[in-house]
């Protein structure tokens, strides 16, 4: 209820038009994402103390999926879902009914929608530059920790960091001031690496205040997880050169530019603390996320020039993976809700379904690759549901499957991604389905849809073409079209693990 009420309240605020304002009244603002000038043919309109912007901005440059069926707008980004209608006064928040003091408009052939409540809605902080006539939105991001340098006894900037305990064996962090409590809480089951800069630690009970240090010479980022022991059980297991005291772990890592090694260890037995430290060749900012569970460390971009090895160093090898890959396939939508509605009056969750099922069948066939459904058949699945579905199966890929809708005019083949860890293969699939479709390349994009966003591993929602589209329609429910789909998302899975 105080959400909705929220939402009432800042629709009230931040929307208005009166009647009244002439075409005198109209100024073109200029719209920023992220820092970065936003490009449309219709021009952003300032009307009274309100932005509105041009609904194909929002969906092409704001990453939202957005279905248009006149006289209503459709907003979705896989969590907030927002529905608009031409002319009225009301609005569809997640469900529930919403007063507008002014509509959603037409004008010259082109939708525009009230900006700042439908960017603040789903996600995204706006500001108003009155000077410059400047609208700037950000995408509010995961916090990243500062890093920490404290001189220590190198005299390098360093704190003589160690992955095992110190001397007295307290292993005391210069960070925490001492005030650590003592006692393990938390019982650390895994650590485990996605293979493109993520690593997880899956544990039960409450951890302690994360604490973390950048250190240098060479590069290293440290976590400390205070209150917490390991798992009898845990994975990957220690070195068989480890005492039972220090409990010492390693994993090699690929598929990252700087990162080079993960270690582990039980750092102080005193404040049942264990330290986890991510061996680097280069300065590398980092994404600390804590999720129900499980933590999260994202290493990003390399900040620095990265450090060449000595020609002599011998680099131990890359250990093949072994076992089977999971791989989620999520067909969107389901029952009552039937996604987009094709020119033809067909519904994408049928299309969605039909290529679901047949990449179920050919990952069948594939010794390497197992495939888990959200849905096998026309039911609903929320999308909290799918996203806990294939974070509790610790599934190694997330692959969405949806059609997209729009004017008649637009079609194409895109491809979504959130985090930076999918990047990779959004890229690799986006490739493929363009080839599957054989429709127009509307490239990789970057957007917060709730499945691609709070799900662990990389994760992709693909968009395989335009239902409002007469040239898309037909291809899409194409039998032929349909297998070559499937076949073609089997392939970039494959191309992606690098499975031969």
């Amino acid at each position: 209820m105080k959400k909705f009420v929220t939402a009432v309240l800042l629709l009230s605020f931040l929307i208005s038009m009166l009647p009244s304002v002439s075409l005198a009244a109209v100024v073109t603002p200029k719209l920023y994402l992220n820092g970065i000038q936003l490009q449309t043919k219709a021009e952003p309109k300032l009307i009274g103390q309100s932005t509105f912007v041009p609904i194909r901005t929002v969906t092409e440059g704001l990453g939202f999926d957005v279905t248009w069926q006149s006289p209503h707008v459709t907003i979705f980004n896989g969590e907030t879902n927002m529905r608009l209608t031409i002319g009225s006064k009301k609005a569809i928040v997640n469900e529930a009914e919403v007063s507008l003091d002014a509509p959603a408009i037409n004008t010259n052939d082109t939708t525009l929608v009230p900006l700042r409540f439908v960017s603040e809605q789903f996600g995204l902080d706006v500001n108003w530059d009155k000077q410059t006539k400047s609208v700037y939105l950000n995408e509010k991001q995961s916090e990243v920790l500062p890093p920490v340098t404290e001189t220590g006894p190198d005299g390098d900037g360093s704190s003589g960091e160690s992955p095992a305990p110190d001397g007295n064996g307290t292993g005391s962090n210069p960070e925490n001031g001492g005030e650590t409590p003592t006692g393990d809480t938390a019982t650390l089951s895994s650590i485990s690496y996605d293979g493109l800069g993520s690593i997880r630690l899956d544990y039960t009970g409450q951890a302690g205040q994360v604490k973390t240090e950048v250190l240098h010479n060479p590069e290293r980022v440290v976590v400390d997880v205070p209150n917490m022991k390991f798992d009898t059980n845990f994975s990957p297991g220690f070195l068989s050169s480890a005492s039972n005291s220090t409990k010492l772990g390693e994993m090699l890592t690929d598929g990252h530019a700087s990162l080079l090694k993960v270690r582990f260890s039980l750092y102080s037995q005193e404040t049942s603390t264990i330290r986890v430290v991510m061996d680097l060749n280069a300065p590398t900012a980092f994404n600390i996320v804590e999720e129900e569970g499980a933590l999260r460390i994202d290493m990003l971009e390399p900040t620095g020039p990265i450090t060449v090895p000595d020609p002599g160093t011998v680099i131990p090898p890359i250990p093949v993976e072994k076992g089977v890959y999971k791989v989620v396939i999520d067909a969107g939508h389901g029952d009552h809700d039937p996604g987009a509605i094709s020119v033809s009056k067909r519904k994408e969750k049928d299309f969605n379904l039909a290529i679901a099922l047949k990449v179920q069948a050919l990952l069948l066939k594939e010794s390497k690759l197992k495939p888990y459904l959200t849905r096998v058949d026309d039911t609903f699945i929320p999308l909290d549901d799918r996203v806990k579905f294939a974070n509790d199966l610790k599934a190694d890929l997330f692959i969405s499957i949806h059609a997209n809708s729009y004017k008649p005019e637009t079609n194409g083949t895109e491809t979504y991604y959130n985090r930076d860890n999918s990047r990779a293969l959004a890229d690799i699939m986006h490739k493929h389905l363009v080839k599957g479709t054989g429709l127009v390349d509307r490239k990789v994009r970057k957007a917060s849809f709730k499945v691609i966003k709070y799900t662990t591993m990389p994760a992709v929602l693909l968009e395989a073409g335009y239902l409002s589209s007469k040239k898309d329609e037909p291809v899409l429910f194409n039998e032929t079209t349909q297998n070559r789909i499937a076949a073609e998302i089997v392939a970039g899975i494959k191309e992606y693990l690098k499975i031969q």
